[in-house]
């Protein structure tokens, strides 16, 4: 044990010794960097900026020579100086070569731009704090850097919470070039505010002049500091000491954007970092030095700041603090008494070891002698920590019934205070579900009385927040060492989270299930449809237009189509397609779905719509927008038919841009907007989250299941559309539907008939269905083409291979018995190669199944009608016709 002891004091010692360079370490690669600065040293903003560029350069990869040039623009005019320093550093700078300059604020930027030819030829131009208003002036070759941009706003919102009164800005700055800069920026900022302001610029005064006015400033103003930089009688004020010399006079509050201003009497405000800044600019450099084009390299103007206010400052305007945003940096603030220094801490620290190593040594002997003793203890430990370790909910009683002992699980599953106040206590004292403790006082019994155990026994009763909960429990009889049963082991493994996984399994095959049956309805509905909606076609082509045969046969016509809509419906939700999307007129699918929804309502439910004139198409599938209109009206509904109410459907066209348009996840522009709302009590904000969850809902099983505004988020993300949800004025729910208008072009072409073109070309039409082989070649013929049909796809080979060249177009079945239609389509492009193909299916997986076929040109989904057969094949044959 003392070699032990000796051994760790001597590890300590080594611990506290200063680390040595290793030897034979490998040179860094040499570069050089010229960093002009257009202000002072001591001047706080270019220090900081400084601090920062050294904090990149020094730690970087490279062994960087840094010289640093001051051009002093502060206390000398700039256009006084420029010549005689362009002199200075032609003969300072015409043996050096530099990799990299650097500048920093404007007039240093002005002056390399300006004379960069002549004395720097070639060389990568790095600036930082440089005030621009556009994005010309930093148009440069050869030259990236970051832009100082402060958000005005920011501050002034602060400003404006913190004194609801003040309706006056006065803004302080000198008329430098910097100066200038800045007063252009806050005038830009000043005029797009949300709430307007009176603004005076006191910017060609000097600091006599502002401290008179200063004094004399009405209750509704208060003042912006820009840098300010003053020369009296021949002495140089920094910007520091005029804010401060104001502050002293100032019966207003002061704000800045600039760190190194915090503390001089500014109250305070979302101030940009000098340190950040530099940094930034020589992260760029490093970039550059290794070997990037600085053209390459994008110009950073994000706006950067911290909240940072002065305690003091505040205290003496009697400002409320928790007005402040989250996350604001307080500086000047008292010292709260319990915090030490570094050196202190640290002295306390080596104290306390060296303190802990004498008191190891003073016990060496002690712990000799109760070696024994540190080992029982030990073991009876780690039996405790092993014990609470085990998730099972463990718990060990007398042959009375009366607790001995129970392991963490069981104590936090029941609430109770672990390791404490179990003592002589029985099962109905602990456990407060009493049917369990009932059943569990006998099962302990039993296994006392007759000395077997039993295992995997679930019950379900109430844990400690009263939630049901499944456990699966095993009792044992403990023994003496006489064999004597002493008690009973309890152990029961909480099963509640594998039960409702195991729910959810089941429920997702259960949707798999459904889905594949549905896939399988929607297979042989589409094509009893088809067959439908072609022969009634035909027969109201041979019948008078004005007859009531032809209005009911139109009706039919009408039901089919809608029985189509119906599958699509079905398979909405697990099979979501942009099939089916063209220029749509959304104002007339939302017109034929109140209509429904009108004559389904009670009386006791309004529905009123607002439909816009003239709104812009948009790129959609009308039945999934059907779709949505009535999945949310629906669910507005449930909401409504206790009480009655309004649902309101409305459609216009809506400008989204800026934040809107983050929230929204959608690109800035114009977008058609429907919005449904009602007037019913409201979505409680604690599962507004969840809404759009599958499968959740509020409603009983027997009324929804979960899918309807799922549903309703697929479809609008498929159309690249954006989704809102949020609480009504006065009561309700209001969803509001962003859908991006389509093209003029696209638009041009909503409600066409479908002429047919290409007259009097050639179709072979395969299908196996004896209906739709007898009905559709008609209604192809009756549009003005020549079609030939065939019942099996070899004999559609055969027909194809005997005449090459004969066929213009083949519309083939996608299923279909001994080979599909891909598989015809793919052997067609061997014997025919140039001969297109569509290709129709009542699956929607038929669309991608299609997909590494490019001689089908098209899928048409069922069921079709005459004018999806014609715009289909019009689309087809064109093409071929632009292509050849």
């Amino acid at each position: 044990m003392r070699k032990i002891l000796c051994l760790t004091l001597l590890l300590s010692c080594l611990c506290v010794l200063p680390a040595r360079p290793v030897l034979g370490a490998v040179e860094k690669p040499k570069k050089s960097v010229l960093c002009l600065n257009s202000y002072h040293h001591g001047y706080q903003w270019s220090d900081a900026i400084m601090r920062g560029i050294r904090s990149v350069l020094e730690n970087s990869h490279y062994k960087i020579d840094l010289q640093i040039e001051y051009m002093d623009a502060k206390r000398y005019n700039y256009e006084d100086v420029t010549r005689m320093l362009l002199r200075l550093y032609r003969e300072k700078f015409k043996n050096e070569k530099f990799d990299l300059i650097m500048t920093s604020d404007n007039d240093a930027y002005s002056f390399v731009t300006q004379y960069r030819d002549i004395l720097f030829p070639g060389v990568p131009l790095v600036y930082c704090g440089v005030n621009f208003l556009n994005t010309d002036d930093t148009d440069s070759d050869n030259a990236t850097g970051v832009i100082e941009s402060f958000d005005l706003s920011k501050t002034l919102d602060v400003a404006l919470r913190l004194h609801p009164d003040k309706r006056r800005i006065v803004v302080v700055g000198d008329s430098s070039t910097a100066g200038a800069a800045i007063k252009r920026q806050v005038q830009n900022q000043l005029a797009r505010y949300k709430t307007p302001l009176d603004t005076e610029y006191w910017t060609d005064m000097s600091l006599v002049n502002v401290l008179d006015r200063v004094a004399h400033l009405p209750e509704d103003t208060f003042l912006f500091f820009i840098p300010y930089y003053q020369v009296i009688d021949g002495r140089f004020l920094t910007a520091e000491e005029a804010m401060q010399a104001i502050y002293a006079r100032s019966p207003v509050p002061i704000y800045t954007a600039w760190e190194f201003l915090a503390g001089n009497g500014a109250v305070g405000g979302n101030m940009l970092s000098g340190y950040l800044h530099g940094k930034r600019a020589a992260e760029i450099s490093m970039e550059i030095l290794d070997g990037k084009p600085a053209d390459d390299i994008p110009v950073f103007r994000e706006t950067t700041g911290q909240y940072i206010f002065d305690y003091q400052v505040m205290q003496r305007l009697h400002l409320d603090m928790d007005l402040l945003p989250e996350g604001s940096h307080i500086i000047n603030a008292p010292k709260a008494f319990y915090e030490l220094s570094k050196e202190v801490f640290w002295t306390i620290m080596v104290s306390f070891v060296l303190l802990v190593l004498v008191l190891i040594f003073l016990t060496l002997t002690m712990l000799e002698r109760r070696k024994v003793e540190r080992k029982i203890k030990d073991q009876l430990a780690f039996q405790e920590t092993l014990m609470d370790t085990v998730p099972q909910l463990v718990s060990w009683k007398d042959a009375d019934g009366r607790y001995l002992g129970t392991n963490r699980a069981f104590s936090e599953f029941f609430g109770l205070e672990h390791g404490t106040g179990m003592a002589n206590r029985n099962t109905h004292d602990v456990i407060q579900d009493l049917e369990y403790a009932s059943w569990e006082s006998g099962a302990d019994k039993s296994v006392i009385r007759k000395g077997q155990a039993f295992r995997k026994e679930r019950r379900k009763l109430a844990d400690a927040a009263g939630n049901p909960a499944w456990i699966e429990v095993t009792k044992v009889p403990i023994n003496d060492r006489s064999g004597q049963i002493v008690g009973v082991l309890s152990m029961a493994d909480n099963i509640t989270t594998e039960l409702n996984l195991e729910k959810q399994l089941l429920q997702s095959q259960k949707m798999e299930a459904i889905g594949t049956l549905a896939g399988g309805i929607a297979h042989d509905f589409n094509n009893i449809l088809t067959s439908i909606i072609n022969s009634t076609e035909l027969a109201v082509g041979d019948l008078d237009p004005e007859s009531m045969t032809t209005r009911d046969l139109e009706r039919v016509l009408k039901a089919a189509r809608r029985g189509g809509r119906v599958v699509k419906q079905i398979l909405a939700f697990s099979r979501p397609s942009t099939e089916g999307f063209r220029p749509t007129d959304v104002g007339a699918v939302i017109t034929e779905a109140i209509g429904l929804l009108e004559s389904s309502m009670p009386r006791k439910i309004e529905v009123r719509s607002s439909i816009k004139e003239n709104l812009s198409c948009v790129n959609a599938d009308p039945t999934q927008i059907h779709q949505v209109v009535m999945n949310l009206c629906t669910n507005a509904f449930h909401a409504l038919r206790r009480t009655g109410g309004t649902i309101e459907v409305r459609l216009d066209q809506a400008e989204v841009s800026g934040e809107e348009a983050d929230i929204l996840g959608l690109y800035p522009g114009e977008y058609v907007r429907l919005v449904v709302e009602d007037n019913g009590p409201g979505i409680p904000q604690n599962i507004v989250d969840k809404i759009f969850d599958p499968f959740f809902t509020t409603k009983d099983k027997t009324e929804g299941t979960g899918l309807g505004l799922a549903v309703v988020h697929g479809i609008v993300r498929s159309h690249k559309g954006g989704l809102l949800v949020g609480p009504r004025e006065g009561g309700g729910t209001t969803f509001s539907i962003y859908l991006p208008k389509g093209d003029a072009d696209l638009c041009s072409d909503v409600d066409l008939t479908g002429v047919p073109h290409n007259l009097g070309a050639h179709i072979l039409f395969v299908e196996d269905d004896t209906d739709q082989l007898q009905t559709t070649p008609r209604l192809l013929e009756t549009m003005g083409y020549v079609v030939e049909g065939q019942e099996s796809p070899l004999s559609a080979l055969r027909r194809v291979n005997d005449m090459p060249g004969e066929f213009d177009l083949v519309i083939t079945d996608y299923d279909m018995p001994g080979m599909s239609g891909t598989q015809l389509a793919r052997r067609l492009a061997v014997i025919e190669p140039g001969l297109p193909v569509i290709l129709i299916s009542g699956r929607e997986d038929a669309v991608s199944a299609a997909v590494d076929l490019p001689n089908i040109r098209l899928v048409v989904i069922k069921p079709y009608d005459k004018q999806d057969l014609s715009r289909a094949i019009s689309t087809v044959l064109s093409e071929e016709k632009q292509g050849e």
